[in-house]
């Protein structure tokens, strides 16, 4: 039977319609006070963290291990073994986005010092993997993979205090779930295996995305030293003065496009590049200011071509990329993920 034209014409427009209000929801909760994260690494916020756990003990690290001040290093080392963990069990590698979600946004409210922090990370995984992952990690396989430097309950007291610093919002608006709809706007002119492999490549680029610190922070919104706030009263009113902008969706955004071109002018032609940004604005989508998405745009360039993938402009083979970490994971062993990092 023959579907008449008008009717696929509004079954288009149906769908456009669903797709767009899916996006503007995902929108929503990324620019809410309950997702934002603060540039916790800068020193005024370190800071306050620790003015604040100085007016309540229970919030401070153990005292028989000295307080250090954490770093990017540390985050990215934490990040790579997150992505070992994940490989090695054979979990979807949007499970580690999830779970650095988790984690910056409990550092952000945190003093923390090496060894909280890795209990921090492996408790983030697990609590990642119990949500998003049909069998998730069992509390003594991390026992294992930490090697006896945590204990179940540990990770058992850490899991609580996670979900109320969080206050139970743990689905995040991922840049690989704005990825996964954006995709829809690609023109439907190129071949299935061309889209196929722009989204690959595409995806490829949200995780490159994940271990960088870069991505992570917003406008800090600075206080007086003359301020006595609360960290956590802090923290909220410096969420509500953050810039309308979100970067996961921004960075789905900018993946796209460099993945576009990435695939070479002989596969794609530049119009469906400027194809697939005018369908950003024709629905009607506030995702994010064109400097932040330029911004996502040239770092995450820069990180492809500096991590030595292979471009692909000048083949006509198909896009298989390898799944990074932050350096090269096809040159890591499938047990790299048997034991925790130092940090």
């Amino acid at each position: 039977m023959t579907i008449p034209p008008q009717t696929t014409l509004t079954t288009e427009c149906v769908v456009v319609e669903d797709l767009c209000e899916r996006l503007k929801g995902m929108r929503r909760k990324e620019i809410s006070t309950h997702y934002r994260i603060p540039d916790y690494l800068a020193p005024e916020w370190q800071a306050l963290l620790v003015e604040e756990a100085a007016r309540d003990d229970s919030e401070l690290p153990n005292p028989d291990e000295e307080i250090t001040q954490i770093n990017e290093q540390w985050r990215v080392k934490i990040c790579d073994w997150c992505y070992q963990v994940v490989d090695h069990f054979d979990y979807n590698r949007e499970v580690v986005t999830v779970a650095m979600s988790y984690l910056d946004r409990y550092i952000a409210k945190r003093t923390v010092n090496r060894r909280i922090f890795q209990l921090v990370a492996m408790t983030a995984l697990y609590l990642a993997t119990k949500l998003f992952e049909r069998n998730s990690l069992h509390l003594p396989s991390l026992v294992g993979i930490s090697r006896g430097y945590f204990l179940a309950e540990h990770i058992v007291a850490m899991e609580d205090s996670m979900l109320q610093a969080l206050s139970w919002h743990v689905h995040p608006s991922t840049p690989r779930a704005f990825c996964w709809e954006m995709m829809r706007l690609v023109s439907p002119e190129l071949t299935p295996r061309i889209r196929h492999d722009i989204g690959n490549l595409a995806i490829f680029l949200t995780e490159l995305s994940v271990c960088d610190y870069y991505f992570v922070t917003r406008k800090f919104f600075s206080c007086t030293s003359n301020d006595h706030l609360s960290c956590h009263l802090f923290y909220h009113c410096l969420t509500l003065t953050f810039n309308e902008t979100g970067k996961n969706s921004s960075i789905a955004i900018a993946s796209i496009m460099n993945a576009i071109e990435l695939m070479g002018p002989k596969k794609i032609e530049p119009k469906y590049k400027v194809h697939f940004l005018h369908n950003i604005v024709r629905i009607g989508l506030d995702i994010a200011d064109d400097d932040e998405i330029i911004e996502c745009y040239e770092r995450l360039r820069e990180m492809y071509i500096e991590g030595g993938y292979t471009p692909t402009s000048e083949d006509d083979v198909d896009v298989d990329v390898q799944p990074p970490d932050t350096a090269n994971t096809n040159k890591r062993k499938r047990d790299g993920g048997d034991t925790i990092v130092s940090a």
